[in-house]
């Protein structure tokens, strides 16, 4: 375990470090042989803690996610708390395993939801996924269908688990939940971003305060998350674009060296990201060349 976290610590910037309070304790990611993976040069999870663990304990905190706020169209107003790996323990949708997201930020007049990708795509709902007994939970469609797991009839299976998704959704894409959708609109990778948005839509109300969903991503054309941006995150044909917001995290560093003090420590931790995606997006290559047979 100590060599494991000598591993991570050396894949995380340094000012960071101070954000994990108890490493032992803290939620990392970890493989089916529970093995911590923020080791790895392409953990998420790693980069993510690179950039808002040192926003965390940065003194230009409060400047940052003003800033943050402002770009994302929410209210300013600090001070700012930042909590890695966050878990929805209210569990306001309704989740029978609640949404953990990478980075909660939270001032005096607004929240920003954050989900952090590297390398990986975003993920996609389990329900259409053939289970042990070979059967699908849903066909795909949002239609009046009977779940073969519970037997439950409902248009979208998550809804008849008593899931509250389809309870934010009308407002936030415009969509009427009466109506038949082919295929579902959060098919895809558009779930996990569509799953983000009715939480931050969800922490809003229960807190009373403004709230954001961002998806902070490495801009390279390497990377699945940054190909989907210049896309749109979900259908281009859902209203509701802007229900959650891409960032990249050049840009956050880019917002921090504007309106921070510590010009040194942005400019470091710049130079240690830029570093990381290249080093990421050329191991990608590299698997892709042998994989195709190059």
């Amino acid at each position: 375990m100590i060599s494991d976290f000598e591993a991570v610590r050396e894949n995380l910037f340094p000012a960071s470090h101070g954000a994990i309070e108890d490493w032992s304790k803290f939620p990392w990611h970890r493989d089916r042989t529970n093995q911590i993976q923020a080791y790895k040069a392409h953990s998420s999870q790693a980069i993510a803690i690179d950039v808002f663990g040192t926003l965390k304990m940065s003194r230009d905190r409060d400047r940052i996610f003003d800033a943050i706020a402002e770009c994302v169209g929410v209210a300013r107003g600090g001070p700012w708390a930042v909590i890695l790996e966050w878990t929805d323990t209210d569990r306001l949708l309704g989740e029978p395993r609640p949404t953990q997201v990478d980075a909660l930020a939270v001032g005096s007049a607004a929240a920003l939801v954050i989900e952090c990708k590297f390398t990986e795509p975003a993920g996609q709902c389990s329900q259409t996924a053939v289970s042990r007994s070979g059967e699908r939970q849903c066909n795909g469609n949002y239609e009046d269908q009977i779940n073969p797991g519970n037997g439950v009839r409902s248009r979208c299976a998550l809804t008849g688990k008593s899931i509250r998704y389809w309870e934010y959704i009308p407002k936030i894409f415009e969509l009427d939940p009466g109506v038949d959708h082919t295929p579902c609109p959060f098919k895809g990778d558009a779930y996990q971003w569509m799953r983000n948005a009715v939480l931050a839509a969800a922490l809003g109300k229960h807190r009373n305060l403004q709230a954001a969903a961002l998806a902070a991503f490495a801009d390279h054309p390497s990377f699945p998350t940054a190909r989907k941006v210049k896309r749109g995150l979900v259908d281009p044909s859902l209203a509701g674009q802007g229900a959650i917001t891409p960032v990249s995290y050049q840009q956050i560093i880019a917002i921090a060296c504007q309106v921070g003090r510590d010009r040194a420590l942005w400019n470091e931790l710049s130079a240690w990201i830029d570093h990381k995606i290249a080093r990421a997006a050329s191991r990608k290559l590299d698997f892709q060349e042998v994989r195709n047979g190059c």
